[in-house]
């Protein structure tokens, strides 16, 4: 069996032999601790401001709200606080808006301010720039500009059943891929001791009958 050996630069400590296995499992638990970072570092950029909506207008039955799958219609006037307009809808050669909630076809700051909004219903959205054009900006948005939004939800399509589906399977794709994972070099580990303690054993019965 092939065999690795940690040493300790820093401290005077003996190496430690390690076999494949175990090598293998200290490797994934690395990657696992690295991608929790990661993780940890997504929730902490969540913490900064987030968009503030105000509902202008909602419809008296609203039974339908916009989730990310779902296809919609949106028109929207877009601008600066100093009230220059930098996009709408309304231009003549724009036209209402139609794409999918959580493809990142628009800003992210846009797509969360319309999660939750039903067919007609009208809101205001002020949007920090981390969730919209960051410090470059973009044609004429200067760089680390607040933007605002006025949007109203003219048409919402619901994901299909089967859609609903395919993003719960991925959802638990990784945990489930994890899982699998530890559990067979779990496995491996299990096999390639046995022999070692087999042999221990053995060696123990022939020294109490020596």
């Amino acid at each position: 069996m092939k065999k690795y050996f940690i040493s300790n630069p820093i401290t005077p400590y003996p190496e430690v032999e390690m076999s494949e296995t175990h090598y293998m499992m200290l490797l994934y638990a690395i990657l696992v601790f690295v991608l929790d970072g990661c993780s940890v570092l997504a929730t902490t950029q969540k913490k900064l401001k987030d968009v503030l909506i105000t509902v202008e207008y909602r419809p008296e039955i609203c039974d339908m709200f916009a989730e990310d799958g779902d296809k919609i219609t949106l028109e929207y006037t877009g601008y600066l606080e100093s009230g220059l307009e930098f996009d709408s809808t309304s231009l003549p050669e724009r036209g209402p808006l139609n794409f999918t909630l959580g493809t990142n076809t628009v800003i992210p700051g846009l797509e969360r301010g319309i999660l939750g909004m039903c067919s007609g219903e009208k809101r205001k959205l002020v949007i920090p720039a981390h969730l919209a054009y960051g410090n470059q900006g973009y044609r004429t948005i200067p760089g680390d500009s607040t933007i605002y939004f006025d949007v109203s939800l003219t048409r919402l399509k619901k994901k299909s059943i089967l859609e609903k589906t395919v993003n719960a399977v991925q959802f638990f794709i990784f945990p489930l891929t994890t899982s699998l994972i530890i559990f067979y070099l779990w496995q491996k580990m299990n096999e390639s001791e046995e022999p070692i303690h087999q042999s221990n054993r053995k060696s123990k019965r022939n020294r109490r009958r020596g």
